[in-house]
């Protein structure tokens, strides 16, 4: 009589290996978050899903997503120091193309030279401080300055001066446009650093090196368009949120709108690429994606205006292919009215969020739904809001050494015996009504 088995190894040989497989199935995707210049984040910030068994106070104030204060605090700290990340060349393509940019609060423009190199300036005529660029993309290879009528080259030079040629010690080439440091990757990223004082260095862009090697030529891409769309919210919510602006929200649906050619799709299988996996967040504030059997790629940025409000611009872009382009005005409209409904929910978000912190009398974002709860605990975690903390902290201590707010982006204009000489005829040239009084101050 053969023996019976009994069920009970069995049933809990197969309890064990489902826990064992609920416990190790991954928890959810998010894009690398790195610094510029480095490959992997530090060892200090790279654990994104820190273990949150034992509660803490959390290491951000009540306040971080609506101070005034702390976003002052970043445009010295973060932005007006860090490498940031603009535009792609493609958006370049003949003498004197520009594209105008404001970053917290910092008018900023890169222009397209007759050496075919791409400079970034400060967007302010140092005459009187007006825009210079007056239009968000153009091509001209002289912009000026509607206030008196100062002109500037590509190279940022000043080449007309009314009512200045006769007067003694006047010295156009010391009157040029404030220089921002600019680098171009191999690959047409163009980044920008604002600090005046920054030695131009070599910018290492090591962690865009897996989204170009898995995608192909980037360099050769071609842009399609973009926008730049108004959100009510603070933008490091933005950067840090995964449901709004990441791949699981937004690529599928593009995906099933546009695929390429099958025999497309082969070959970038059997290239070893896999768009949609390389999606990366840099720091501080871009991300870049690919739409997944598609040659498409876009770029978000996320620009402060204020503590509460963000400017949210995206680019498409196209790899070379002989393929038509029959479908990018397509991919183009859906992008815009899905990034701009994600827009919409997260200025609802916020709205929700500062009404109950008024409501309980704190400074910053409060749990009032489970929905909530999961995007504070986002917030608690994040690699990336991490890194801006530190920052923060760094210039901070920085600040308290020498006793009083430092502003690496801030260049001081000539106030020599000449300068105020020119600047008082510029007062009686306003007094004679030779200004145009629509643009006046």
């Amino acid at each position: 009589m053969e023996a019976l088995i009994s069920p009970t190894p069995i049933l809990v040989a197969l309890l064990t290996a489902i826990v064992f497989i609920c416990r190790a199935w991954p928890r959810g995707t998010y894009p690398k978050t790195l610094f510029i210049g480095q490959s992997e984040p530090s060892p200090q910030v790279s654990r994104v899903e820190d273990t949150q068994a034992v509660c803490k106070e959390s290491d951000f104030p009540e306040n971080w997503l609506n101070s005034n204060d702390i976003f002052q605090l970043e445009r010295r700290a973060v932005f007006s120091k860090s490498w940031l990340y603009l535009s792609h060349r493609s958006q370049f393509t003949k003498l004197g193309d520009y594209r105008s940019f404001e970053v917290a609060g910092f008018p900023i423009f890169l222009i397209l030279g007759k050496d075919g190199v791409i400079r970034a300036f400060h967007n302010v005529c140092r005459h009187r401080a007006y825009t210079v660029a007056n239009k968000e993309r153009g091509s001209s290879t002289v912009l000026g300055c509607r206030y008196h009528g100062w002109s500037y080259n590509t190279k940022g030079e000043l080449i007309k001066a009314p009512h200045f040629d006769n007067v003694p010690g006047f010295d156009r080439s010391q009157n040029s446009l404030f220089a921002i440091h600019v680098q171009q990757s191999t690959d047409g990223f163009i980044f920008v650093n604002l600090e005046a004082n920054a030695p131009r260095e070599l910018l290492e862009i090591n962690c865009l090196a897996d989204f170009v090697e898995r995608n192909g030529a980037i360099a050769q891409s071609r842009w399609i368009g973009g926008k730049a769309i108004e959100g009510v919210f603070n933008w490091k919510m933005a950067v840090v949120s995964e449901k709004q602006f990441g791949t699981t929200a937004i690529l599928p649906e593009l995906a099933r709108l546009v695929r390429s050619s099958l025999l497309a799709r082969i070959k970038h299988h059997l290239d070893g690429k896999s768009a949609g996996d390389s999606d990366i967040l840099l720091f501080p504030n871009v991300s870049f994606h690919t739409i997944k059997d598609t040659r498409y790629w876009y770029s978000l940025s996320f620009h402060p205006a204020s503590e509460r409000k963000t400017l949210i611009r995206y680019d498409l872009y196209r790899f070379q292919s002989t393929d038509g382009d029959a479908n990018s005005q397509l991919i183009s409209d859906k992008l815009i009215e899905m990034i701009t409904g994600q827009v919409t929910e997260l200025g609802s978000q916020y709205h929700l969020q500062a009404r109950g912190a008024e409501a309980g009398s704190q400074g910053g974002v409060i749990e009032t739904t489970t929905e909530d709860r999961g995007f504070r605990s986002l917030l608690g975690t994040s690699n990336l809001q991490k890194m801006i903390l530190e920052q923060l902290k760094k210039h901070t201590k920085l600040e308290k050494l020498q006793g009083t707010e430092v502003h690496p982006a801030m260049r001081q204009p000539r106030m020599t015996l000449k300068s105020q000489q020119a600047d008082q005829l510029c007062r009686e040239l306003e007094c004679s009504g030779e200004t145009f009084t629509s643009l006046a101050w």
